[in-house]
């Protein structure tokens, strides 16, 4: 693919020139920071501390180069409504009585601040393809390690089990990002891109089928339930967008699975449609919770940090207070409980920009570089909202991190040679700053 440089296996055991000089080349055509960055993307499946670590790297990287006027800083149009948001979420946050809570939802804002800052290095579709191609490879073993954690866990077990114990508690395993809803929130924005790269690149079906049948399997036996809707959600958009005729067949597939899946899954299921289960019931009190808050304090919210404090006061007189409170399993009712309804509305306004902007380069768009990106950009924030109707997605910096880069990905192709995207200097901040 031009404009990209591959490593040789040759190279990587030591020939000439060497994978230091290989590194070395790469530097110097595309510079440290698109390297470091490309790297942390990839990393994201895996680890958080070694994703965040080459994010500061390129952070640093990039920093310099601006200071030093060897690069150039481009900022698509939305980040203008980020920023807002991230201007009235602050003045929020300085508000609250206790100012010394939401730390994390600043860290958050400063996250989502370095990546507007750092994504603008890789404005070449070439390589964003290059660093989905290393997303879908990470993702993958991460997915095998669910699998694999899953059946161990099935044998580990089996007495637990079979004397009816909670699969979701003796099964869910998060693989190698530890907790089973950041693994979903990676996941969901993972798996739209792989559906769509398979798709777009057919010549590649040899390795990317076998990669998204391990990421199907994974995501069925994580045992996630919004995962599993979200997959079917993407999946159907996909065929819509495809004009397939499978679209037909998408609804036998939750019977199909359930009639071959066993025991453990099928009870998962199950537990779906008990208004009683505990973790169904919690996310039913999180929520009125959720509303009594807002409605207590519209405009500034009861503060960052201060949901799992203040959490008992808004239940009735020996209502169960869930283990875990710190969040309100809700994207939207936790942005507003916390700070405001203005801040929701900034980020709703924030969220709709972005989708006007990706759907008007969608429209523009007429190779399958960008077809891809820009499909991939929907489907991951189509994914993100859906988990992030029962989890507070926006709460994980692996999921905010991938998130952006599929999302700006469309956005920031500055390439004037491609027909596709010619004109497009009118979605980001202009000429360089």
């Amino acid at each position: 693919m031009q404009g990209v440089t591959w490593v040789s296996p040759g190279n990587l055991i030591g020939g000439e020139p060497g994978i230091s000089a290989a590194v070395r080349r790469v530097v110097r055509e595309r510079g440290m920071d698109a390297l470091a960055a490309g790297t942390a993307l990839c990393a994201a499946p895996l680890s958080i501390a070694v994703s965040e670590s080459f994010l500061a790297l390129a952070l640093m990287a990039r920093i310099a180069g601006i200071a030093r006027h060897r690069a150039a800083l481009h900022l698509p149009g939305v980040f203008w409504f980020w920023f807002g948001w991230a201007w009235l979420e602050t003045l929020s946050w300085l508000h609250a009585q206790r100012t010394g809570g939401g730390a994390s939802e600043i860290r958050h804002l400063l996250l989502l601040g370095a990546l507007f800052l750092i994504l603008p290095v890789l404005n070449r579709p070439e390589d964003m393809l290059t660093i989905w191609r290393g997303i879908f490879l990470t993702s993958s073993a991460g997915c095998a390690v669910v699998v694999l954690g899953f059946f161990s866990h099935l044998l580990r077990y089996r007495h637990e089990l079979s004397i009816g114990g909670d699969p979701a508690f003796y099964l869910r395993d998060g693989g190698l990002l530890h907790h089973w809803m950041i693994y979903a929130t990676v996941e969901v924005l993972v798996f739209g891109a792989l559906l769509e790269f398979r798709a777009s690149y057919p010549e590649e079906r040899r390795w990317a089928s076998p990669a998204l049948g391990v990421h199907c399997l994974a995501i069925v036996l994580s045992l996630t339930r919004m995962l599993w809707l979200a997959r079917l959600l993407l999946l159907g958009l996909h065929l819509v967008w495809r004009r397939s005729k499978q679209i037909w067949v998408l609804p036998a597939i939750p019977a199909l699975i359930f009639l071959l899946a066993p025991g453990p899954l099928r009870h998962r299921v199950a537990q779906s449609f008990q208004p009683d289960y505990y973790s169904n019931a919690e996310r039913v009190q999180m929520w009125h919770v959720g509303w009594k808050m807002i409605r207590e304090q519209p405009v500034f919210g009861v503060g960052p940090g201060r949901i799992d404090q203040l959490y008992p006061r808004y239940l009735a007189q020996g209502e169960p207070v869930p283990a875990y409170h710190g969040h309100l399993h809700n994207n939207a009712l936790q942005l507003a409980a916390q700070f405001g309804i203005p801040i929701l509305i900034a980020a709703m306004l924030c969220l709709a920009v972005l989708l006007r902007d990706v759907l008007r380069a969608c429209r523009r768009a007429y190779d399958r570089e960008c077809l891809f990106l820009c499909r991939s950009s929907l489907l991951g924030i189509f994914g993100f909202l859906t988990v992030g109707m029962t989890d507070y997605t926006y709460g994980h910096s692996l999921g905010l991190i991938l998130l952006s880069f599929a999302a700006l990905s469309p956005l920031l192709v500055q390439d004037a040679s491609r027909p596709a995207f010619r004109g497009s200097a009118r979605f980001s901040n202009g000429p360089a700053t």
